[in-house]
């Protein structure tokens, strides 16, 4: 009986392509080795195992520090502990994280993108509402575009928009990225949407 289940649990890992390869070539660190941190950590290998996230892992390696309140791509891909009840926020943490890499990689679309939207938008929002300058503002249209996008792959138009409605920061670009279909558009002009 046993064999026959491992024999099972053998095939449908199998058929499931990229999850556990993904989890295994992923490494993340601790900031302290905290309890939370070891929680967030078990989190998200289990939310790489659940999607395949391979297609949207720009950098493998992870630093969880439950002492840094905001997450941020470089030079380490860091996350805190602050979503251990909600894994669709940390599902969105983490990919809007490798999308700073994404954009890091494709500087001259990113370039371009970025003299549109100016013409779009002269005027941009800093501080909560937008990002810590205008250029990073701008580079968050991308960003938050594609993390949109993901999420609306992997949980469905709703939750998708259900996760990223209820974001308390870069208020301004999140309404846009929901609101004005010509951010896609200029994305997408400029290949800047993974599909």
């Amino acid at each position: 009986m046993l064999r026959v289940m491992i024999g099972a649990l053998m095939v449908v890992a199998a058929w499931l392509p990229g999850t556990a390869y993904c989890a295994e070539k992923i490494h993340i660190a601790l900031g302290s080795g905290s309890e939370k941190e070891v929680a967030a950590k078990e989190q998200l290998l289990h939310l790489i195992e659940q999607y395949d996230l391979s297609h949207w892992l720009f950098t493998r390696e992870v630093l969880i520090d439950e002492k840094q309140w905001i997450p941020h791509s470089h030079p380490v891909l860091t996350l805190n502990a602050r979503y251990l009840d909600d894994d669709d926020s940390q599902l969105a943490t983490f990919l809007h994280e490798q999308f700073h890499w994404y954009a890091a990689d494709k500087q001259q679309q990113v370039d371009a993108a970025v003299q549109e939207f100016k013409q779009m938008f002269p005027t941009v929002p800093s501080g909560r509402a937008g990002a810590r300058n205008e250029y990073s503002t701008y580079l968050h249209l991308i960003v938050c575009d594609l993390e949109l996008a993901s999420l609306e792959d992997l949980l469905g138009n709703a939750r998708a928009l259900e996760v990223i409605s209820g974001w308390q920061h870069y208020t301004w670009i999140y309404s846009e990225v929901l609101n004005n279909p010509q951010v896609r558009e200029v994305n997408m002009r400029h290949g800047l949407v993974i599909r």
